[in-house]
């Protein structure tokens, strides 16, 4: 496990005892910090004891006085400015001791690291930030690095918390997902490859605003060390992050990715579009790969993860015949374009990672002839803006707390509301015929029914697997 380097009789306070919060609270300890350790939730706490993690009530004023904090670090679930600082954060804040997180302090430790090891035995960092498709961008990167025979790991927002790593020291490369909570907080942000795939309203309330959100996530492209910068520019707030890196003028490479076949590249860039990427340098086409029928990367959408993974393993040394090659062994994420079951010439496709509609309309965008199944707790603005998206949809399912709101917002497409998941599986595959989809692409949270949205995926396949 990681031992924190330079922390030694330092002392540290950790407010939060999830998946990170423990990760951070082991690595300290190993390296030699003394740990002060508080979540406000008992079951956390009581993980914790089961850990060997002391624990000190850190909401006590009189902990912040006796001890000598050097700093506190936080979970990514906790607010540490908007809608409004959490009052053990306004404790540390009031007394001038930094606020941090696990991703700040990883990327202090990889400093560490650089300076104290030859150049060789630093793992390089990809970091990569977007509203949607993170996650399968992470792990396709990882699947090319490790196929080619590096030791390479994801973590972050995805699985394993950094500080969690297995044997971080013997890594070549490390792949990180970061959310906008933990870029906004992070202290230092360093990669040497940086990756913003898009950006669409979400988390707004936690960001006081689509500016500040974009705010948090372009945080990723100001370090010093910044090798590439992988951009998608199919927003605006893409365009003028691309621009902002080439007119800096500081050696970082750019290279721009969209699915938009109408676009100039007028750098270095790929177009990613009808299962093929078409790579630019210059203005002019050097290279046409064609991504066949990969079911681990169907749609647009994902070519443009595609795209971003390959300027990232070409970065790293691999070469780009190759990586296409790779990308052939790519089986996809589960609750991401999962192909369930395939059943009278039907597929049946989990994509419950897709709570927002930006996400919901690339998916309905991905097939045809769909019997959509959508539902939850709807976020701001429900589904009014997914336009054309529904021309592929021959029925609508809604289930859940939003049902009701989503089937006012449908406008003339058919629709049924159904009380539950499972109800509107059966429905949805009773009227499906061969050649026809069925996807569960929810455009809503899952807290109304489910811990997440990963209960609410496995429960669809669970459903799925009894009729067919």
């Amino acid at each position: 496990m990681f031992k924190a380097p330079g922390v030694k009789d330092r002392q540290f306070a950790v407010l939060g005892l999830g998946r990170t919060g423990l990760a951070t609270c082991h690595a300290l300890k190993r390296g030699g910090a003394d740990v002060l350790s508080w979540d406000e939730a008992e079951l956390s706490r009581e993980t914790a004891r089961k850990q060997n993690i002391e624990l000190v009530d850190i909401t006590r004023e009189r902990v912040w006085e006796e001890n000598k904090i050097s700093r506190l670090i936080v979970s990514p679930g906790i607010p540490h400015l908007y809608p409004e600082p959490h009052h053990i954060i306004r404790m540390a804040m009031k007394r001038g001791i930094p606020v941090d997180n696990d991703i700040g302090l990883f990327f202090h430790f990889h400093e560490h690291f650089k300076q104290s090891k030859p150049e060789d035995e630093v793992p390089k960092i990809v970091a990569l930030t977007g509203t949607n498709g993170k996650s399968t961008t992470a792990a396709l990167i990882n699947h090319v690095l490790q196929s080619h025979g590096y030791k390479s790991a994801v973590a972050g927002n995805i699985g394993i918390a950094v500080l969690g790593l297995e044997n971080l020291e013997e890594l070549t490369h490390i792949i990180l997902e970061i959310s906008s909570y933990q870029s906004e907080a992070a202290s230092r942000l360093d990669p040497d490859v940086a990756i913003f795939l898009n950006l669409d309203e979400d988390h707004l309330d936690r960001h006081q605003g689509k500016g500040g959100y974009f705010a948090a996530k372009r945080r990723l492209f100001d370090g010093a060390n910044l090798e590439l910068a992988v951009i998608g520019v199919d927003e605006p707030e893409g365009e003028y992050l691309g621009n902002n890196i080439v007119s800096r003028g500081q050696g970082a490479r750019l290279a721009t990715i969209t699915n938009d076949k109408s676009k100039k590249i007028p750098h270095y860039g790929m177009i990613a579009s009808g299962k093929t990427l078409t790579e630019f340098s210059e203005g002019k086409v050097i290279n046409t790969y064609s991504m066949g029928n990969n079911p681990g990367l169907l749609g647009n959408h994902n070519l443009q993860n595609a795209a971003a993974a390959y300027f990232a393993c070409c970065h790293l040394n691999v070469p780009g015949d190759t990586i296409i090659d790779y990308f052939n062994g790519f089986n996809g994420l589960p609750h991401r374009s999962q192909v369930v079951a395939k059943k009278n010439g039907v597929v049946y496709i989990n994509d419950s990672k897709a709570t927002n509609v930006k996400s919901t309309s690339r998916a309905l965008e991905s097939h045809h002839r769909i019997h959509w199944i959508a539902g939850g707790l709807a976020k701001n603005g429900g589904i009014k803006t997914l336009g054309k998206s529904l021309n592929n949809v021959k029925h609508a399912y809604f289930f859940g707390h939003s049902a009701k709101s989503f089937a006012l917002e449908l406008g003339q497409v058919p629709h049924s509301v159904f009380p539950n998941l499972p109800d509107a599986i059966r429905a949805a595959s009773t009227n499906a015929r061969t050649g026809d989809t069925v996807l569960l692409a929810p455009a809503a949270a899952s807290f109304d029914q489910y811990r997440d949205f990963e209960e609410r995926g496995f429960h669809f396949i669970r459903e799925v697997n009894k009729i067919t």
